[in-house]
């Protein structure tokens, strides 16, 4: 039992060793698009801390930006402190890394072949058609990107939204306030690749 005893306390501070370290901290990956997997040219990547022991669940930037090359590859070196997760974050002018999807990096080591996915920015296009019979809704209600639309009808519009790049995205929209028509939530499927634009059109 003793020795078992003994055991569990070299594996624990050996575990304390090996997770935590230290000091020098060298990083090499490259910088890729995160639907279709291909190298993104001239990003930005920079290293995210956030202290075990503190409360906030934010993380905050540690030294400078550092650029890719044209096959957006990096590579660099940092102190790291081993009582500190460390992530990667990526930008350039068609995105960024969404925070849910940055690399872990180990602090004291060297972390190689790290893929550093970066979302593009895309964008929607909603065509708002008022067509007869006219409405007697209120307003129709347009979400399904980071700030819902709402607009009172009689109204043709178009307006535009940045959207994640890929094949899940989905535009919800609802007329609201009408005696005759129901209020139930309509849901338009669409997909728009990288840096690209997808249109649709809502009659109402």
């Amino acid at each position: 039992m003793k020795s078992a005893g003994l055991l569990s306390i070299g594996l624990a501070l050996a575990g304390c060793s090996l997770f935590e370290q230290s000091g020098q901290t060298t990083v090499e990956g490259v910088v890729v698009d995160d639907v279709t997997g291909q190298p993104i040219a001239l990003a930005d990547v920079a290293v995210l801390a956030n202290k075990r022991s503190s409360s906030s669940s934010a993380f905050s930037q540690v030294g400078d930006w550092h650029p890719t090359d044209a096959q957006g590859r990096f590579s660099f070196a940092f102190e790291a402190n081993g009582a500190t997760d460390y992530v990667l974050r990526a930008d350039a002018p068609r995105g960024s890394t969404q925070y849910l999807s940055a690399p872990k990096i180990k602090a004291g080591r060297k972390n190689k072949n790290v893929r550093v996915p970066l979302t593009s920015i895309s964008w929607l296009q909603v065509h708002l058609r008022d067509v007869p019979p006219r409405a007697d809704a209120l307003n129709i209600t347009v979400s399904g990107f980071l700030t819902s639309v709402t607009v009172r009808p009689p109204q043709d519009t178009i307006f535009y939204r940045p959207v994640p790049a890929g094949s899940k995205n989905v535009v919800v929209w609802s007329l609201n306030g009408s005696p005759t028509v129901s209020n139930a939530e309509t849901r338009i499927p669409y997909t728009v690749a990288g840096a690209d634009t997808a249109r649709i059109e809502i009659r109402y």
